[in-house]
């Protein structure tokens, strides 16, 4: 570290000496939580060593870490790469020469390099002053050397940098951006047949408008003919990838039962809350796109959640097979994989699996088919818990919770007169609260962790909002009673009175607005005369 323009016993002086030995602190356990990623990864029996084996590893490191198995597997990957390929600067790390930020730096560089590429980096950068050279010193230097030692070879794109991404980029307008990324001649090519489609079906829609024959080609708001004129090459791209086909001859197309699931609060259809509706548990939408799906769906289906804890109320069923309300039911409970950290979604590619096995020769002895004993695991977890790697359980309850109907009130001919008194507020449950199910797991038979379902976290908001609407309903309903009830204890011949008075004041207020001038409200107009004239008489 170079010397500090303060003095050396200065205050500052030793405030910057307390932040660079912050700084090596940090590096030092850094370095050592690679050494720790690695050794797990080699001393793992399920892994041997490879870490293309590595999905075992990637869960324990998960759960010890608390973050998702994608970063998990990037976290023990690099770790290898760090320890294993590359010696030089990692001896480095170890004494803190090389900071923690620099050696992200050149992982994330190398990480598209072949193995051998990347040993013949870390040499070259090994031999740096590494303790005295600046950041951007060593981004540059380390750029010009990848240059160097890729120079001359065909760049082989790996399989992971072809692929597809949906980021939620506006939730508050509803807006996602889906991002593909791969080598640029592919990319080039889809792109133009994408240009040449949406050309293609610009042409057709101008001739179907010129010729004012035949159906309007991709007309998807059906307002091409009022509006007159042709869609944008902008909105035909996106109208060609969101309404094409997928061809993948030869290949058939799959019948898949996929359904998108749209959850939206009971509050927010009633137009008295803005909280968002979900797509698939996943991807909030705004109050108003919410409505306005929803209305534009024949069928509705009703999801009761518990008002304290926002839990989804469970259904039950009596054959191995979930059935269609469970199924549904799961699909809230778990919008992605119930093992724990994994982050793949359970909309595609994921089954339905009992935690106690069902026995299909003696259904009474086994694990029943319920929402208590069922959850959904993307393939790979399913596929590991099927070989005995990761065992779920869960403690079956004594008693199952009560879940009796609230009574609600019901819709018909309004009674003759005012009930004496209004429906009372419930201010307590008629059930136990019904809490998230909490799954506990037990990974290689040494690891033990704990999960909990997805519920809804705006159930609890929701309730209050309905409670504080039907206290208001209860005062006003209150008033009414108080009003109608005084005036029929009043003697008939004053109501009558009284009602006569009413009508004739209400008469006398049209006569009164029908004859009535309108009064100027600014200032008097000048005279259109001079008053030096004549009169005109």
């Amino acid at each position: 570290m170079e010397a500090c323009e303060e003095e050396p016993d200065s205050e500052q002086a030793r405030r910057v000496m307390a932040i660079h030995e912050n700084m090596r602190e940090r590096t030092l356990l850094y370095a050592r939580e690679q050494e720790l990623l690695t050794s797990f990864l080699t001393r793992d029996p399920d892994a041997d060593g490879c870490i293309d084996a590595a999905d075992i590893t990637a869960l324990k490191v998960a759960t010890g870490l608390r973050v998702s198995l994608h970063r998990a597997e990037c976290l023990v990957r690099d770790a290898h790469r760090s320890v294993v390929l590359m010696p030089g600067t990692f001896a480095a790390l170890r004494t803190a020469d090389l900071p923690e930020d620099f050696h992200q730096l050149l992982l994330r560089k190398v990480r598209s390099l072949p193995d051998d590429q990347a040993r013949v980096v870390d040499e070259h950068v090994a031999g740096w002053d590494l303790a005295s050279i600046s950041r951007d010193q060593f981004a540059r230097h380390l750029n010009s050397l990848i240059t160097l030692v890729t120079a001359g070879t065909i760049p082989v794109v790996p399989e992971s940098e072809r692929r597809v991404d949906l980021e939620v980029s506006d939730p508050q307008r509803g807006i996602a951006t889906l991002t593909i990324t791969g080598p640029t001649l592919e990319l080039k090519a889809l792109a133009h047949r994408l240009d040449a489609a949406a050309h293609a079906v610009q042409k057709a829609q101008r001739h179907a408008l010129d010729s004012e024959e035949g159906p309007i080609p991709f007309d998807i708001d059906a307002s091409l003919r009022e509006r007159g004129r042709a869609m944008s090459l902008a909105a035909l791209r996106y109208a060609v990838i969101t309404h094409s086909m997928l061809d993948i001859d030869p290949v058939p197309e799959p019948a898949s039962a996929y359904k998108m699931l749209v959850t939206v609060p009971a509050m927010t259809l009633l137009g008295d809350s803005r909280a968002p509706g979900m797509i698939d548990g996943v991807v909030p939408i705004p109050a108003e796109q919410a409505r306005a799906l929803a209305a534009s769906q024949p069928t509705w289906q009703r999801i009761l959640t518990d008002p304290v804890s926002g839990a989804y109320l469970p259904v039950t069923a009596e054959t191995y097979t979930p059935s269609a309300q469970m199924r549904l039911q799961l699909r809230l409970r778990h919008p992605v994989c119930a093992a724990p950290g994994c982050t793949r979604a359970t909309v595609l590619a994921a089954e339905d699996d009992h935690i106690e096995e069902f026995n299909h020769e003696d259904p009474e002895s086994g694990g029943p088919t319920s929402l208590f004993n069922l959850h959904r695991l993307c393939w790979l977890h399913h596929k590991i818990k099927t070989e005995g790697l990761i065992d779920p359980e869960r403690d079956n309850p004594d008693t199952e919770p009560d879940l009796e109907p609230v009574e609600r009130a019901t819709f018909g001919e309004p009674p003759p007169h005012p009930p004496a008194k209004a429906p009372p507020l419930p201010r307590s449950p008629r059930r136990p609260t019904v809490k998230p199910t909490t799954t506990r797991w037990t990974i290689d038979g040494e690891l033990r962790t704990a999960t909990r379902d997805d519920h809804d976290l705006l159930t609890p908001v929701l309730a209050a909002v309905l409670d504080k609407a039907w206290a208001t309903h209860l005062r006003a309903h209150d008033d009414a009673v108080r009003l109608a009830e005084g005036d029929a204890a009043r003697p008939a011949r004053d109501r009558v009175i009284e009602q006569r008075r009413h009508e004739y004041q209400r008469l006398e207020e049209r006569r009164a607005q029908r004859t009535r001038r309108p009064r100027r409200t600014g200032p008097t107009p000048p005279p259109t005369y001079d008053p030096d004239d004549p009169p005109p008489f």
